[in-house]
């Protein structure tokens, strides 16, 4: 009986608003400072992302360039609470490609020491920046899973069209 009061307590935690305004703030924090500390040097960045020999040089060379105003504009929207399923999805799929270069190193024993997840601001050894990738997916998944309408600017958006909606119908 206690084990089953107990799983409803940690449900109950993993859904609260203010846990997940926390989650959001993190992971847009965490994404914003990454793409400011990319932004100046896409070829650092496209650099480091050749070294895992996964993406053909073309293909690195558009996603050094698009990965740090990406990182940015998902902080924002994590952040504000705006889009926030579709930047939460986003960011999900982002951690996910960090994770899948970061294992497929690793099991090919690419000697990858050192990565730019934070461009030079933060230098990380590759294992290091792979558990806080964990991390991060797990801030995700609980965004994802809870709506955290919660000083949502989204919210709040569609909550005013609605309120406008409603008066305008009424007139």
């Amino acid at each position: 009986m206690t084990t089953v009061i107990k799983a409803k307590q940690i449900g109950r935690l993993l859904l609260h608003p203010y846990l997940t305004l926390v989650t959001r703030a993190t992971l847009g924090g965490v994404f914003i400072f990454s793409g400011i500390t990319k932004l100046p040097a896409p070829d650092i960045l496209i650099w480091e992302i050749n070294q895992y020999h996964i993406l053909p040089h073309s293909l690195a060379t558009a996603y050094g360039y698009i990965l740090p105003p990406l990182e940015l504009a998902l902080g924002i929207f994590l952040v504000v609470g705006l889009f926030l399923r579709i930047s939460a999805s986003v960011s999900g799929l982002l951690v996910l490609s960090f994770i899948i270069a970061h294992v497929t190193a690793i099991v090919r024993g690419l000697e990858i020491n050192y990565c730019g997840c934070f461009g030079t601001a933060v230098p990380l050894a590759s294992v290091d920046s792979l558990l806080i990738d964990f991390g991060l997916l797990v801030l995700v998944l609980q965004i994802l899973f809870h709506r955290g309408e919660f000083l949502s600017l989204g919210h709040w958006l569609s909550s005013k069209a609605e309120t406008k909606e409603k008066s305008g119908a009424g007139s």
